[in-house]
């Protein structure tokens, strides 16, 4: 196997092949002077378009300092050119001297947004033009400076400017450029280029470093311009600042999105554009930047990935068949390696945390953990949501973000907490994450090659048997918007395990599958533990989790709460009562009539995402004044039903029936408030949303304010990012409750708050029900919703795993069996299994 393909090759050959036919016409005569001229522009502006395509294509940067460079090329020929310069110092020096100024932007860009690296492109170009045109000594001002013959060093000759030879060269060399970049194409350094691009952190997971992989992007594109300026004053013969101009940035912007960022013969398309648009304008007699305009809109609206990549997508989507599970899956789920017993007490540490914190601002996602992993040890970590799990899993891969971390972490025995993500890589540590974050732009061959620096062909069969032994090799040249989401959970497994690391880190990798591909994924990771693996892994489905893992570590409040042998640990009374809470009294309810109707009704409601089951087969009524419980652990589907229940979310199949002219208001999981608005202007905006005017809306704010606490009141012209996370909760139920509405539904209104917060909040969810509310709330713990609710429901992997009321004694057994395994084991009043959910 070679590093490049036969079809890669001969695709690179392409471009200095037509290069080398059109050189021979121009030079037998065969197109008339003024048209050669033409092609020779059009052969430069290639180039030119070159540059910037590939960088916005495999960078993700839209530079507008182009045209900096690409005066940085044509000035430096001119200024050589008279006096003395070889023509490859004048090329070296050119390219030396942008792809320098190049690299500065791209590594002081890369840490900002799209906006900031604009801004700084475009002073970057605003300043470089107006030192060109002050400097007169060298670039001559306004008026110019010719171009005159440029002798090689190398012996090659001589090459006058304004001539055959500059239009020889400028198509010989557009050629290279083509070839040179689809070399690039299935090399490392364009599939690094495009992770960065994608999904930052991901890349810097896999040990690719976006700054780095910016600044260098931002040099070679830099040096291309270049490159492309020489030509230019060569071909024209005189170098002037006005080619050079804010216009054609934008210009260069245009051809780019017409032709196709990130593609080779999208160049050819931005170069002749460019070179003919002016001739198209003037023979349809309207100015250019009409047609300019006129072009890109219809560009932007029709072809919004330009003329090539829109008509490549076109025609791979029809002649390919959709991915489907590979013929050998049941061979590989079959496959059953032996589970490897857990390590000695004497092995060897491998990871140990002491005391370790993460605050952001002032919130505690870790506070004081300490634990140990030792080596070809597999360690579940559990707890509800907001225990800090994946914070814990962010602090050993280095991916914290904003947060401060204390404390001390010892992997291998070096200190790990100051090291880069990316360095982590290299020490061994690979991981995984809940959603899958893979790189969209890349083949699921690529994705497991970008981890490399270099792609060998030897690498390359090291990705192909590993990709066979996960069983993606029949989509390996697939892209992974293609494929199903078991098979991307798969490739995000595969990515992880391309450089055999010492220690796997998986967040939620059960989550979304079905209970094939969960066994697989099982097979999978004890395969890990038989080469000696060491495995950190949380997740919600707890019956697939503790099937391969030799200890478990509970987590809740930000830290250690418990641990134990899988079988185990949930009889730890901690352990239990962190998922469940403790119960407690029962608050004060409205009675139930003995006649209730219903708000809300679901019949047979499913819903999937992307092939991805959430909810299955539920039929639940919601009772008028009543207030029902949905519990279930992260995952289990709650906010899904909850956004059916409120009706901004249509299931996929079954039915949803609400009760006349049902006014629904949903408060969503993590309050979703505008923090820079004040919290008049948040309810402001709920009674806009609800078409809430003047003196309706100043009645209504009165009124909800009322509801608000006295502090709450008092600050209602402080903005919301200035409140406790309790009182940005009570907030945002004020705020859904500016639409007055008959069904209230609140997704997790404890998440993140304190014990003192979380009752006050539920204590003005209780009087909102005395009062003759309907509320549904979605929540983790059980003993929360005993004690809040006339019924309970518990959710289990998208099903109805129990109901009942909280005031039956024997219910709160049952529920609690449903939570962690979906099965209720204890018998109905006829003798027979209430429920069993598991199948």
């Amino acid at each position: 196997m070679s590093v490049f393909s036969r079809s890669n090759l001969a695709k690179a050959a392409l471009g200095p092949l037509v290069a080398a036919v059109l050189i021979v016409v121009l030079n037998a005569g065969g197109v008339p002077p003024y048209q050669a001229y033409s092609i020779g522009l059009a052969a430069v502006y290639t180039v030119l378009v070159l540059s910037v395509n590939l960088l916005a294509g495999w960078a993700g940067i839209w530079s507008i300092a182009h045209p900096a460079f690409f005066a940085m090329g044509a000035y430096f020929a001119a200024y050589g050119s008279t006096h003395g310069w070889s023509l490859e110092v004048v090329v070296l020096g050119a390219t030396a001297c942008s792809a320098a100024f190049g690299a500065f932007l791209g590594c002081a860009g890369a840490r900002f947004s799209m906006l900031y690296v604009a801004l700084l492109t475009l002073a970057f170009t605003m300043v470089s033009l107006e030192v060109m045109g002050q400097w007169t000594s060298v670039t001559g001002g306004d008026q110019g400076i010719p171009m005159e013959k440029l002798d090689s060093s190398l012996g090659l000759g001589t090459l006058a400017s304004a001539g055959t030879q500059a239009q020889y060269l400028a198509v010989g060399t557009a050629g290279i450029a083509l070839a040179a970049a689809a070399l690039a194409r299935p090399s490392a350094l364009r599939m690094r280029l495009v992770a960065a691009k994608s999904h930052p952190m991901a890349a810097r997971s896999v040990g690719i470093a976006p700054e780095a992989q910016s600044a260098l992007a931002f040099a070679v594109s830099a040096a291309f311009a270049a490159v492309a300026g020489v030509l230019l004053a060569l071909v024209v013969g005189f170098v002037s600042p006005e080619p050079f101009s804010l216009a054609l940035a934008i210009s260069l912007i245009a051809a780019c999105v017409l032709g196709g960022p990130g593609t080779l013969l999208g160049a050819v398309v931005g170069g002749a554009y460019l070179t003919w648009v002016p001739t198209a304008a003037e023979s349809a007699g309207v100015p250019q930047p009409i047609l300019q305009g006129v072009v890109l809109i219809g560009a932007l609206l029709f072809l919004p990935g330009g003329m090539v990549l829109s008509l490549g997508r076109m025609m791979r989507r029809a002649l390919r068949r959709p991915a489907s599970t590979p013929a050998n899956l049941v061979e590989l789920i079959e496959e059953s390696p032996q589970s490897v017993p857990a390590p000695a007490a004497t092995a060897p540490e491998l990871l140990r945390l002491d005391a370790v914190t993460v605050t952001f601002g002032g919130l505690k996602a870790l506070e004081g953990a300490s634990m140990s992993v030792r080596a070809g040890e597999t360690v579940a970590i559990i707890g509800p949501n907001g225990a800090g799990k994946t914070t814990l899993l962010n602090v050993l891969s280095g991916l914290v973000g904003g947060g401060r971390v204390a404390g001390s972490a010892l992997y291998d025995g070096k200190p790990l907490l100051k090291c880069r993500a990316t360095i982590r890589r290299r020490l061994g540590i690979g991981r995984t994450f809940q959603h899958a974050e893979i790189f969209p732009e890349l083949t699921v061959l690529e994705n497991v090659l970008c981890t490399r620096r270099r792609v060998t062909a030897h690498n390359r069969a090291g990705a192909a048997e590993l990709l066979e032994r996960i069983g993606l090799a029949h989509v390996a040249d697939r892209y992974p918007a293609e494929l199903p989401f078991g098979l991307q959970k798969r490739l995000d497994l595969a990515r992880a395990l391309a450089e055999e690391p010492e220690l796997l880190i998986l967040d939620e990798p059960f989550g979304g599958l079905d209970a094939g591909e969960r066994t697989l994924l099982a097979r999978q990771i004890v395969r890990q533990q038989q080469r000696g693996t060491t495995v950190v892994i949380i997740d919600h489905v707890l019956d697939d989790l503790f099937a391969v893992a030799h200890r478990v570590v509970a987590f809740d409040f930000g830290r250690p709460v418990g641990e134990g042998e899988p079988g185990k640990v949930l009889d730890d009374p901690r352990v239990r009562s962190s998922y469940l809470g403790e119960v407690g009294a029962r608050g004060e309810l409205p009675c139930r009539s003995g006649a209730e109707k219903s708000a809300v009704q679901l019949g047979g409601v499913e819903h999937a995402y992307g092939g991805v089951a959430a909810l299955r087969g539920i039929d639940l009524t919601v009772p008028r004044g009543n207030v029902v419980g949905v519990v279930g652990a992260n995952g289990a589907g709650k906010s899904t039903l909850g956004r059916i229940l409120h009706g901004s979310l249509p299931p996929t199949r079954g039915r949803r029936a609400a009760d006349g002219e049902l006014r629904t208001a949903l408060v969503p999981e993590g309050r979703a408030l505008f923090k820079t608005l004040t919290l008049r202007e948040n309810l402001e905006v709920a009674a806009y949303a609800a078409g809430i005017r003047g003196a309706e809306l100043r009645a209504r704010l009165a009124e909800t304010a009322e509801w608000l606490p006295p502090r709450l009141r008092e600050r209602m012209d402080v903005a919301a990012a200035a409140l406790s996370g309790g009182e940005q909760q009570i907030l945002a139920v004020a705020r859904a409750l500016m639409a007055r509405p008959d069904l209230l539904i609140v997704d997790e209104p404890a998440l993140g708050l304190s014990p003192a917060m979380v009752d006050e909040v539920y204590a003005r969810l209780g009087r909102l029900a005395r009062e003759g509310m309907t509320v549904v709330l979605l929540e983790q713990s059980l003993a929360r919703a005993a004690t809040a609710c006339h019924e309970v429901v518990v959710l289990h992997e998208g099903l109805i795993a129990v109901r009942g009321e909280p005031a039956d004694p024997a219910f709160l057994a049952r529920a609690e069996q449903a939570y962690f395994d979906g099965q209720d084991d204890f018998d109905g009043q006829d003798g027979t299994p209430v429920v069993a959910a598991r199948g």
